[in-house]
Formats: C-alpha cells, structure tokens, sequence
C-alpha cells in the first residue's frame, strides 16, 4: 500500500537522542510578523527572541519545532516550543529511500494550513545529502505499520543545525 500525502510538520516524539524527554520553552510570535505559525513548524527565533518560521531552508539556526498554538498573522501569540538540539520528531518526506538513513536533508518549508491549523513542513527528498549543514538528519524510517521507504514515507529526525548546540551531527 502506498503511503498517503499527508505532510504534517515536525511532531515531537517527546524524546531525545541521549534519553529522556525535551526540554519545552514558551516563545513569542510578534504582533508585526507577517506570517501565521502553526504547531509543527520548524522556528528560529530573531534578534528580539521572537519566533519566526524559516524562510531558507539549509540557512537557519532553528530553536526547534512548535508544539502547540496556532499564530495567525500579525497577532501576538504565544508557542511552546521543543527546544533540546538533540530532541527527535517524526517528519514526511517528499521522497527518501531505505538507503537514505543517516543522511540529512534541508526542510521543505510550505506555508501552512490555515483553516486546519496544521503545519506542512517537510523533508525535502530533493536535498538528501551527506551535508551536515542541511537542515534534519534522517534518524530512521518510522515502525508505523504501511509505512514504506520511497514517496510519502515517515522518517524519525532531528536538527542538524540548531541555535544551543548540534546534537545530531555526526550521530
């Protein structure tokens, strides 16, 4: 059975890659920023520690993924944020093959859903590479029964370049 288009951000797996559980913080989307965050998105934070959603992929210090709190645009809104450099998450890929474990690859950053309030952040099979540099690193196919290796698939992941630190690289 083939896996089903259904891009859903990053979502945490309440875990890290040394044990134990992420560290969570609450951040703030400014009232001025011209973009809507939804739960799920990779953010970074800017120089008035507001979060803010990537616009490059492959160029940004993330702060990590959001939990929860949807943001629309131009609203003060608050977020918990997973926020461990070496936290893990569950991801779709475009596209990405069995062969691909280990590797990294950049996000594919689609503006959300807004009537779902839902994220459709991505891995952007397109970028795989041994770059270290690239957003996520593909920890492992996720055990969810159907999921297969190829278009669609789940990946458990984590952050390669991250704003305290970059647990995975070299993982």
């Amino acid at each position: 059975m083939a896996n089903v288009d259904n891009p859903r951000g990053l979502r945490s797996l309440g875990l890290c890659l040394g044990g134990g559980s992420p560290q969570v913080e609450e951040y703030w989307k400014a009232a001025t920023y011209n973009k809507a965050i939804f739960p799920g998105d990779a953010v970074n934070q800017v120089a008035d520690g507001s979060l803010e959603t990537s616009a490059t992929p492959g160029a940004s210090l993330y702060v990590g993924a959001v939990l929860g709190g949807y943001g629309p645009v131009l609203t003060l809104t608050p977020h918990l944020v997973t926020m461990s450099p070496d936290a893990r998450y569950e991801a779709q890929a475009t596209t990405a093959a069995a062969a691909d474990r280990g590797m990294n690859a950049n996000l594919l950053l689609t503006a959300g859903d807004a009537v779902l309030q839902k994220s459709k952040h991505s891995i952007n099979g397109a970028a795989i590479a041994v770059t270290a540099t690239h957003d996520m690193k593909l920890l492992k196919l996720m055990p969810i029964p159907g999921n297969e290796p190829g278009a669609f698939s789940a990946w458990e992941c984590s952050f390669n370049p991250h704003r305290h630190g970059s647990a995975s690289v070299g993982v």
